[in-house]
């Protein structure tokens, strides 16, 4: 996952009205949504259980497969809330190996008790994992959630080398 991402934030609304076609495809680990100018609305590891449930963030469009080729620098075109796009640039300031409460992040996003539309916020992340929101956990000692499901998240965060002695396991 050596890949850099470039983020461009635009409501879901703007996104159906200038791209109404999107493509996607797999190339290499990635299973990728695209626009035709070839920015990134969704991506995902192709190793997820159910990985093309991606495509359900964008049934509003018409979906095309295609061939996608990914750049070591991927312009992502990120569809959401202002709130979300506020989150989701915050995740990428999240160390690897490190991981952060719901809590914490709200904290940092200076909406301490946002902490429930942080989490649907992260929950939301349309291009897991380069928008790290698996470094998110809960504050209670447990790993929290994460749509690709919980053994994914471990998987990455073992991957990346954080200490998970602390945590009580899965809620």
């Amino acid at each position: 996952m050596a890949n850099q991402i470039d983020i461009e934030c635009i409501s879901k609304k703007d996104l159906l009205k200038e791209y109404p076609t999107l493509y996607f495809g797999e190339e290499g680990e990635w299973f990728a949504i695209m626009t035709a100018d070839k920015k990134v609305c969704g991506l995902t590891l192709k190793v997820f259980p159910q990985f093309p449930t991606l495509l359900n963030h964008f049934r509003k469009h018409t979906l095309v497969e295609a061939k996608v080729s990914l750049k070591n620098t991927i312009p992502c075109l990120l569809a959401g809330t202002p709130f979300q796009h506020q989150v989701w640039k915050a995740l990428l300031q999240i160390p690897p190996g490190t991981t952060i409460s719901y809590q914490e992040l709200a904290r940092h996003l200076h909406h301490p008790k946002a902490i429930r539309a942080v989490a649907n916020a992260v929950g939301a992340n349309p291009i897991s994992p380069l928008l790290p929101c698996h470094r998110v956990v809960g504050t209670n000692g447990y790993f929290g959630g994460y749509f690709w499901g919980l053994p994914a998240k471990l998987t990455l965060l073992q991957e990346e080398g954080a200490d998970l002695s602390s945590f009580k396991g899965i809620n």
